[in-house]
């Protein structure tokens, strides 16, 4: 595999952690090699190490979670080679807040209040304890705690990301080493779930901080860094595993902020306001770090994750794995190179990904631009890091049940053992219990005399030699037990003797004939703290001195060498030796506290590793039977195996077993014991027995991870006897497949039938990325000469969707799988089903939710932002094409025209479809229209079928007729809109405001922005493309043209019922005004009056409230009903109209019926029958009759 730019994941949460160990699996797979030797490069890097243009962020709240991360769960040297291309962002928790409670505590009394106005407020609160846990599955709890952390600067999130940024700037040499130019870029893949609490918390802040840590570090240098948000939907998780209403509520408001955040990166010209702290340009504020924001461009896209019915969560990771293993492991092709050369710089990924147009376009429904994409990605490969594991596994218990029979046999070196213990552990001494030297007399004596003073002598000797003994160990044995290392001998001879012969040594063969050998190390050492045995001739008293009598009758001298003197001298030595033991004993025992301990530790220890061997033993057969069970599982999609034909492991494992003896040299018969002594160096058991205290698990480990590479290495080596490998690679099948005579030859024909059959079911019926947007097929296959003939193979072997507009590409890698990767690209967040569905399950809950929705706390923007996705400038463009409906008299309204209860928009002329909405008043006067763009976008985002983005996409088009030769007059309800009903209603707020006072102030404030900023806005807004054929700018101008000079007499009657609307309005404040000088003058006379006042002030706001909650009638134009378009339907003799006054000329708008322009041919009259979609008052109303 090669690398062409470099690459920086970011794995958030727990989700987009495991997704990030997967990729790292993959690469050390694809780029290490079997053995991990690939890259060493002469000592360069260490085994498994991945080059430094390849690097891994990880951040999570839970530790225990990080600590399963391969670069901190790895031990021996492969730790350390992980570690210098990953880590860990471990201080992201405040110090010493344990809550989110008391997070939020601090960052209300700490943060200054502009920069938390998208934290919800404390009545309702919930309460996540431990954070070290996560964050509850409440995303804004998960960025409050980030927040909490960066209080005081950047650092604890920037300083990871700066060293893994740092690492790829350095890395030139790395990317060309591995087939990759100039650092011209990078691709930053971000991972992270939409339906937790820790990445749906923080990733909006992590792209902010990424990007801005690149530009910190190399300025305007590096154009061609680009971040890819990994988007894991709510689909990917079972109800018991995250899923579920929390995880959709979650994704609904999380992929709302990142299709924002995408569309202000492709449309950096248009205003991003997200939640309640809007801006003109995206961007997080900290209270250390200043305003972050993202350089346009660099986030032009989200990839949505979506599970398809059957797919494993595992699967989905592997198949999002796979994705980005396509993207940076591809080159751009020939047809690319022109525009590098130009400078154009783009990888493979922002080509393949990015390079739909639509992106900057506006979505059909009006809502958000295109810029969202999803993407599956199934592969096929071989499993060997699987089939490593399991040979390993089966040789390793195998070769354990060998070394554990063969420590149970007695041996001859059994007492030797001991001794080499005794000394190697540093208390050889205690083995030996040397006395004190006596020498014998020099000159030997001779003679009954001198030989009997030479024997009182020499016990005189050994009494001082005693005496001295007990001396020097009253000395020197606290240095003989500080010196005891029994863990350090334990390690040296485990390496020689394999741990089930060190544990006989230590604890004894119960039934070995040698007492030593039966006893053990620790027997010995137990036999060296008691008393001594004394021997039968042994007494405690020095042994008496005997008469000295001649040899030969007396005839002869008596000598030193005479059988009586040389037993009183045996004898006394006999009595030395078990003195001198006895001090021994004496002095072990005293210091028995000191160095029990360490001997207790270190024989627990090696019992410890003894024990997980065996366990690992007795477990072998049952996890063999697992793994074979999830290698071959039949449901399996996504990523597909390519394993051993007939699903024969038994048989593998006897051939790969069979190929290794040979490797090592080892003749038939030998067991697989000895395979092991060859293939365990006497470092790795020494490592594993230091890991035995710690974990089991970890202990066995640490020694299959160095039998998985060579068994890995072996898979790829030629047979002694057949010249083929034990494992093809799919470059040697592909070719054979495709039809290569010479691959054929070096292919078993069951190798062949296999891979035909994985090929064919590689993508599954259904298999395809949610949405609707072009689908774009890339297939990456191994390397070869004949690409030719391998692409029209695979072609016509995969069963790829038919789908009229997508394209394919193909392209070969060096790489030893199948990968076909479907995206979907250019598309809105209505274009996306499962967008649509957590929506419609937001909006539902907004209506009603459930106590424990805890809506205000699934986001991190905005509580207050009450709109399902779109943003102002959304709602300016959406109300400005309807205007332009307006315009053309396209309307029907049924009630009042200045606060209808709903209104009908028609796409035909002839009435044949239309779009009905309905709107619910809200009392006090305030017009329905306020509710129009929220009806509208529930309609576009909440309704099912494509016949919905086609209705939208219509209304979209809108423009008025005859915009670019001669436009039509506007229509008296446009007329109505602007010169009555917008004014009108500007005027009545204000006046609602100062009457009700600040509690009105949030109620009334959305309809105040819609007359003075959506309206105003839509007037203004240019008509899309009038540069190139139109004199008029926006609607606001081509109205001023109509009316210049021209007179209607509508226009009168409009200015006149809005000044007496005004004039009544200021009837009746001064008329309120003079009652409330009357009660204040009463309660001044009557003490008791204050009581009625307040009353009379309380029922009027309780009438106030009543109408807003149940829409309840009210003095003004509007009646009942809720907000956005959930009103109740209008009684059975409401009319649907045009506009309530007639024209003067007959029509409806005073051009004519139909809303078309004079020279237009006249309209049949409408059809009795047609279609609506939208709200429809009436049940099934299919006529426009009383409209």
């Amino acid at each position: 595999m090669k690398i062409y730019q470099p690459m920086l994941f970011v794995g958030l949460g727990g989700s987009g952690n495991r997704i990030g160990a997967e990729l790292e699996r993959t690469l050390r797979r694809e780029l290490c090699g079997p053995d991990g030797m690939a890259l060493v490069n002469g000592n360069q890097r260490e085994r498994f190490e991945l080059p430094q243009c390849t690097q891994f962020v990880y951040a999570d709240f839970s530790e225990s979670e990080l600590h399963q991360l391969p670069h901190l769960s790895a031990k021996g040297p492969e730790a350390a080679a992980y570690r210098k291309t990953a880590r860990a962002i471990h201080d992201l928790l405040p110090a010493g807040l344990g809550s989110s409670t008391e997070v939020t505590q601090r960052l209300r009394v700490t943060t200054p209040e502009k920069l938390l106005e998208w934290l919800p407020p404390t009545v309702g609160e919930p309460r996540v304890a431990p954070l070290s846990a996560g964050a509850g599955q409440l995303p804004s709890v998960g960025r409050a705690a980030l927040l909490a952390t960066l209080r005081n600067g950047l650092e604890p999130v920037a300083a990871p990301l700066r060293e893994a940024i740092g690492a790829i700037a350095g890395s030139g040499g790395d990317l060309r080493e591995l087939g990759g130019g100039h650092i011209e870029g990078c691709d930053v893949f971000v991972a992270f779930s939409v339906s937790g609490g820790t990445g749906a918390g923080i990733y909006y802040d992590m792209l902010h901080l990424i990007g801005h840590e690149f530009g910190n570090a190399f300025g305007g240098a590096l154009e061609g860094v680009k971040i890819y948000p990994l988007v894991v939907m709510p689909s990917a998780f079972p109800p018991e595993a995250g899923g579920g209403r929390e995880a959709e509520l979650n994704a609904g408001r999380a992929l709302v902020d990142i299709a924002r955040l995408v569309d202000s990166q492709n449309a950096p010209e248009a205003r991003g306001e997200f939640g309640d702290a809007a801006e003109d340009t995206p961007g997080v504020h900290y209270p250390k770090g200043g305003r972050v924001t993202l350089r346009p461009s660099t986030v032009q896209t989200a990839i949505l994750f979506s599970k398809p019915v059957g797919l494993q969560p595992e699967d989905l990771r592997r198949s999002v794995t796979a994705t980005v293993m396509s993207l940076i492991g591809t080159e751009l092709g020939d047809e690319n190179a022109a525009g590098l050369a130009g400078g154009d710089y783009q990888t493979f990924a922002a080509q393949f990904v990015n390079k739909a147009v639509e992106r900057s376009s506006p979505s059909r429904s009006g809502i958000g631009y295109r810029g969202m994409s999803t993407s599956l990605a199934a592969s096929l490969t071989m499993p060997v890091d699987d089939l490593a594991e399991i040979v390993a596994g089966r040789l390793l218990a195998a070769g354990v049940r060998g070394m554990a029979d063969a420590a149970l046999r007695t041996t001859s070196e059994g007492r030797q053992r001991v001794t080499e213990l005794f000394r190697a552990a540093g208390v050889g001494d205690l083995w030996d219990r040397a006395p004190k030297p006596v020498a014998d007399p020099d000159p030997l004596p001779r003679g009954s005399r001198n030989i009997a003073q030479a024997l009182r002598d020499r016990q005189d000797d050994m009494e001082d030699g005693l005496r001295r003994l007990r001396l020097d160990l009253d000395r020197d044995m606290q240095k003989m037990v500080e010196d005891f290392r029994p863990m350090a001998a334990f390690r040296e001879k485990l390496g020689e003797w394999g741990p089930f012969q060190l544990e006989q040594v230590l604890l004894g063969q119960s039934e070995h004939p040698d007492r030593v050998a039966r006893v053990g190390l620790v027997g010995m050492l137990d036999n060296r703290r008691n008393p001594p045995e004394r021997p039968e001739h042994v007494q405690l008293t020095a042994p008496p001195i005997p008469p000295v009598r001649r040899p030969l009758a007396g005839l002869a001298p008596a000598r030193w060498g005479d059988a009586e003197v040389q037993g009183c001298v045996t004898a006394q030595n006999a009595w030395y030796q078990y003195q001198a033991n006895l001090l021994w004993h004496a002095a072990w025992k005293d210091y028995e506290s000191r160095w029990r301990p360490a001997l207790t530790r270190s024989v627990r220890e090696v019992g410890e590793l003894v024990r997980a061997l065996r366990t690992h033993q007795e477990d072998e057969s049952r996890a063999f039977a697992e793994r074979r069970k999830h290698l071959f599982r039949d449901d399996r999609k996504g990523v597909s195996y390519l394993l051993p034909p007939r699903n024969n492991l038994r048989s593998f494992y006897d051939a790969a077993f069979e190929r290794l003896m040979q490797q090592y040299g080892l003749a038939e018969g030998q067991d697989a014991a000895r395979l092991l002594e060859r293939m365990v160096e006497r470092d790795v058991w020494q490592r594993a027995l230091g890991l035995a205290r710690l974990s089991k698990g970890q202990a066995v480990a640490e020694i299959k991870q160095v039998v998985e590479p060579k068994v890995k290495e072996l898979f790829t080596t030629q047979g002694v006897v057949d010249g083929r490998p034990l494992l093809p690679s799919l470059e040697e099948l592909l070719r054979a497949a495709a039809g290569d005579a010479e691959a054929g030859t070096t292919v078993a024909e069951s190798w062949l039938v296999e891979l035909r059959s994985q090929l064919a079911k590689l993508l599954p019926v259904g298999f395809v990325p949610d949405g609707n947007g072009p689908l774009k097929i890339l297939i990456v296959h191994p390397q070869t000469e004949a690409v030719t003939r391998i692409e029209q193979y695979l072609r016509s072997a995969l069963n790829l969707p038919r789908d009229t507009a997508q394209t394919i590409e193909f392209r070969p890698v060096s790489t030893d799988s199948i990968t076909v990767v479907l995206l979907r690209s250019g598309m809105s967040l209505t274009d996306i089903s499962e967008v649509g569905h957590v929506l419609r399950l937001w909006a539902d809950a907004k209506d009603q939710a459930r106590r424990d929705d805890a809506l205000d706390w699934r986001q991190r923007l905005g509580y207050r932002d009450d709109w399902l996705a779109s943003t102002e400038e959304d709602r300016q463009r959406i109300l400005h094409r309807l205007l332009c409906m307006v315009w053309n008299d396209r309307v029907l309204l049924r009630g009042d025209p200045a606060s209808p209860t709903a209104v009908r928009f028609r796409l035909r002329d002839d009435g044949n479809a239309a779009m009905t909405l309905k709107l619910d008043a809200w009392g006090d006067g305030l017009s329905s229209w306020t509710g129009l763009l929220r009806a509208y976008e529930r309609f576009a985002l909440l309704k099912d079928g494509q016949i919905v983005d086609d209705v939208c996409d219509r209304l979209m088009q809108a423009q008025p007729d005859g915009l670019t030769t001669s436009p039509v007059p506007p229509s008296r309800l446009f007329r109505r809109l602007v010169h009555e009903v917008a004014p009108d209603q500007r005027d009545l707020i204000e006046v609602l405001k100062e009457e009700r006072g600040g509690r009105a102030n949030s109620w009334l404030a959305p309809m105040r922005n819609f007359w003075q900023v959506t309206f105003e806005g839509a007037l203004d807004l240019p008509f899309p493309g009038t540069h190139q054929g139109s004199a008029y700018l926006s609607l606001r101008e081509l109205l001023h043209n109509a009316e210049r000079g021209k007179r209607e007499p509508e226009d009168d009657r409009l200015q006149a019922r809005l000044a007496a609307k005004q004039e009544e309005r200021k009837r009746k404040r001064e008329q309120e005004r003079a009652e409330e000088r009357k009660r204040e003058e009463e309660r001044k006379r009557d003490d008791r009056s204050d009581r009625w006042g307040r009353s009379d002030r309380s029922d009027r706001t309780d009438d106030w409230h009543s109408d807003r909650r149940h829409g309840g009638e009210a003095e003004g134009d509007g009646g009942g009903g809720g907000r956005g378009g959930a009103g109740e339907p209008p009684a059975e003799d409401e009319g649907w109209e045009r506009d309530g006054d007639p024209a003067p000329d007959g029509g409806a708008n005073g051009r004519g019926s139909g809303g078309r322009s004079p020279d237009a041919s006249p309209s049949d009259s409408p059809s009795d029958q047609f279609d609506d979609w939208g709200e429809q008052d009436g049940g099934d109303e299919t006529t426009e009759e009383g409209w």
